[in-house]
């Protein structure tokens, strides 16, 4: 506890902001964060590039340091000009320089003397989500619980999709504030933007991730880059940059500080009211009576059997609860090949009829709606398995949580002390993306000699023929993107549900020793009377005493909770 109180001052102290620029690819959040900094150090391009996370914070002179994961010491790169600068970055996090992150990189830094920078603030360029690639859409996620704002970068090409909402519905109960920034407005004319800014605050306002007043900044990062390189203020105006940067400036002088305190206010807080509950169970139980200590002990391991019992009946929905979900799995998986079939075998028809002859035509015609079906597919499971997933555990966790809750109120009763939640904890999950394949991969090398006898039949026989390879290669692909689906989706179930198990039977662990050992350190300590003094006694005293006023200096009032 001691050393998560430690690093939350730490960070009032510096006052250290951190913004992350989100959204989905392709939306120009890098472009963005350039004309914010004032200069094109960031990577851009036309595909999905960014894969890892670049942290910008202020210093004199630039620097680049790069970060690990199976190396302690750093590596730094002290870059003069923008293209160096870029040039490095490149190395480390974008997906061509770097795929996969093969060179297992944890984090890069970027200083940069940029003015927005000024005061502490950090800015964030994130990979976006829902790109081809899912370790992108991955990091992006990781990023979440380090940010304190955010500007959530949205384009006209649509001007939000159900990703970005999910994303967004993430993103509410985790940062304390968004800011929305429709960027690429120069391919939009006057009416244009109106219509587009429109639509987009009522999707927002309908989905309750913003109100009907909340500003919706309409830029041009492109125009904006370019008009703070030379140094046209009349530009960046017109870009819309200069509002955004406006609200920002506004926002970290008036609101950065209040947001920080608070919430490292409520966070220690809440630390300090748990360390308080235990010391105070830890006082009670040692000025208890030997016997009657000894007594509650015995009840508590009683009531901690009866709370196993439960942790295992939790257990066992569980495992019943992923069955269910496999056997759906299964059932959409099976009624989605059979819709793919009938589907496929409609556009091959269909080209047959308008004189199409050859099969590698027929075949290459099958190929766009293949994938566009099981693209479509795709996105429908992982959103539908999603939502089921995150129902059964967050109803599965509830139940933890009030196990552990459970926990501590059991020993607050039996030694009369004041009962501490142990506080909530992150929701879960689906994590897995699946791919799609869309051409025959051979899996022999015995000539095919069906089309040669094809030329010595008539014409109905032919085509009837050529028909049925048709559909049955067809088949072999609607089988293995079945198979990518159902094999993607059910690795993101297990690992959800393994993921999640753990985490909730750890929580529970920690709270029962915590709890146990503090009374079975008092017990052990009245046996052999190590304590027998009332000096030990009175420190606790004081110890709580001085978390009683932390608290109320933390929270003042009740209204402040």
């Amino acid at each position: 506890m001691v050393a998560r109180l430690l690093a939350l001052r730490d960070r009032l102290q510096h006052e250290r902001l951190q913004i992350a620029v989100l959204g989905q690819f392709k939306r120009g959040k890098s472009t963005f964060t350039n004309a914010l900094l004032g200069a094109s150090v960031l990577p851009t391009s036309a595909v999905p590039l960014t894969s890892i996370p670049t942290f910008i914070a202020w210093r004199d002179e630039p620097l680049v340091t790069v970060r690990f994961v199976n190396q302690a010491e750093p590596q730094h790169f002290a870059s003069i000009g923008a293209d160096e600068i870029r040039r490095t970055l490149a190395r480390f996090v974008t997906e061509e320089e770097n795929p996969k992150n093969r060179l297992g990189v944890e984090r890069v830094d970027l200083f940069y003397p940029a003015d927005i920078l000024k005061g502490g603030t950090v800015i964030i360029d994130t990979p976006g989500i829902g790109s081809t690639f899912a370790h992108n859409t991955e990091a992006a996620f990781q990023v979440i619980p380090e940010c304190d704002a955010a500007l959530f970068v949205v384009s006209a090409d649509p001007p939000i999709t159900e990703v970005e909402l999910g994303y967004l519905r993430r993103l509410k109960s985790k940062i304390g504030r968004i800011f929305f920034v429709l960027n690429k407005i120069d391919y939009l004319n006057v009416d244009e933007r109106r219509t587009v800014t429109d639509f987009l605050r009522r999707v927002l306002a309908d989905e309750a991730l913003a109100d009907l007043e909340t500003p919706i900044f309409g830029v041009s990062a492109r125009l904006g880059l370019s008009a703070k390189e030379a140094k046209d203020f009349d530009a960046l105006t017109r870009s819309g940059m200069a509002a955004v940067e406006e609200h920002i400036v506004g926002y970290l002088a008036t609101e950065k500080l209040q947001s920080l305190d608070a919430a490292i206010r409520r966070k220690a807080a809440d630390l300090v009211s748990q360390a308080r509950s235990e010391t105070k169970l830890r006082l009670q139980a040692l000025k208890m009576p030997l016997e009657q200590l000894e007594r509650k002990s015995s009840e508590f391991v009683q009531a901690l059997r009866s709370i196993e019992a439960q942790r295992l009946a939790i257990g066992d929905l569980l495992s019943g609860d992923r069955r269910r979900l496999v056997a759906d799995l299964e059932t959409q998986i099976q009624g989605l090949r059979e819709t793919a079939l009938t589907q496929l075998t409609r556009v091959i028809d269909d080209s047959l009829s308008h004189g199409v002859a050859w099969e590698q035509s027929v075949k290459s015609a099958v190929s766009g709606p293949l994938e566009s079906i099981f693209s479509e597919a795709g996105e429908r499971f992982i959103d539908v398995f999603s939502k089921q997933v995150r129902t059964i555990l967050g109803d599965r966790k509830q139940e933890i949580d009030k196990l552990v809750d459970e926990v501590r109120r059991t020993a607050a009763e039996m030694f009369d002390v004041e009962f501490a939640s142990a506080g909530d904890t992150d929701a879960f999950r689906l994590r897995e993306e699946p791919y799609w394949v869309t051409e025959r991969i051979a899996s022999t090398l015995i000539p095919d000699f069906s089309s040669l006898i094809d030329r010595f039949l008539p014409v109905s026989l032919r085509r009837r023929r050529r028909r049925s390879r048709v559909i049955e290669e067809t088949n072999e692909l609607i089988i293995r993107n079945a198979e990518n689906l159902r094999w993607a989706i059910l690795r993101g179930i297990d690992e959800t549900f393994r993921v999640a198990v753990g985490q909730m039977e750890d929580r529970l662990v920690d709270a029962i020793s915590a709890t146990r050992g503090v009374i079975e350190d008092a017990l052990s300590r009245r046996r052999d009377h190590s304590f027998a003094n009332e000096g030990t006694l009175d420190k606790l005293t004081c110890s709580i005493e001085a978390m009683v006023a932390v608290e109320t200096t933390l929270l003042p009032s009740p209204s402040s909770r």
